[in-house]
Formats: C-alpha cells, sequence, structure tokens
C-alpha cells in the first residue's frame, strides 16, 4: 500500500504524460518493492522550470529536468536490494520521460512503522493483527 509522490520539472520542450508516470511507477514499485497496484495511490505534482532551484540556479537557466519522487511504504517490508532496485529503475524511467535530468534528482524510500500509518481508517499494525486473528480462528 504505498503511496508515491512525484514532483517533476520536465526539460524544455517535454511533455511527459501523468497518467502513464502515473502507471509506470505503479509497476515498477510493483516489480521492485512487491507491492500491490491495487493499492499504490500516486500523486503527481508539476513544478515551473522557473521555480526550481539546484546549486542556487534555476532549471531553465540549466536546461535540464529534475525531480523529487518520495515513496512511503512499511518499514521493514523491503530488502536494501530492492529499494536500490527501484531507486535505479525510477531514475531511468523518469530520465527517459522528463529529458535530460540534473543530477542532484532525488528518490526517497520513507519506511514508516506499521502503526504509524495506513489505509481506510485502519493502520498496517491493526490490519496485520487481524489477519493473525483470522488466522488463528
Amino acid at each position: 500500500m504505498p503511496h508515491l509522490h512525484l514532483s517533476l520539472s520536465p526539460a524544455p520542450g517535454r511533455e511527459p504524460d501523468h497518467a502513464h508516470l502515473a502507471q509506470e511507477l505503479t509497476d515498477l514499485t510493483a516489480l521492485h518493492l512487491a507491492k500491490d497496484p491495487d493499492l499504490t495511490a500516486v500523486r503527481i505534482t508539476r513544478v515551473l522550470v522557473q521555480d526550481w532551484f539546484v546549486a542556487r540556479r534555476s532549471l531553465a537557466v540549466q536546461a535540464l529536468a529534475s525531480y523529487h519522487l518520495e515513496v512511503q511504504v512499511t518499514a521493514g517490508t523491503n530488502t536494501e536490494a530492492q529499494i536500490a532496485a527501484w531507486l535505479r529503475a525510477v531514475h531511468l524511467l523518469l530520465g527517459e520521460q522528463l529529458g535530460p535530468l540534473h543530477p542532484a534528482s532525488y528518490a526517497v524510500v520513507q519506511q514508516l512503522p506499521a502503526s504509524a500509518w495506513g489505509y481506510g481508517g485502519c493502520s498496517q499494525l491493526a490490519r496485520r493483527q487481524q489477519v493473525a486473528v483470522e488466522a488463528a480462528v
């Protein structure tokens, strides 16, 4: 049940299809982090190149694209190898879709305690506990 938030600023002349990006990010998250695509939420925010700064200069001046991608997952559900594979895969995807990337383009895997987040009004910990109770019956 990951939640992804992609902030992006494409290179001049690039107009990425947000629906396509959401689909691809969902698929990569399923492939590399073993997350259920039916429970994956993706939010995409576009930032104007003149409003994105790296090394004190706007991307407009640098004629480069950039992104900041965050995914929230439950702590302990992914290995370092899975996370590394996901980081590589999303960087390649976003480079293809956004154009030449500034080297300081970031992806972050936030590993949250199961008790600290959830969906549908229920924490991940409560879901795990409910599954354990049902299995014991």
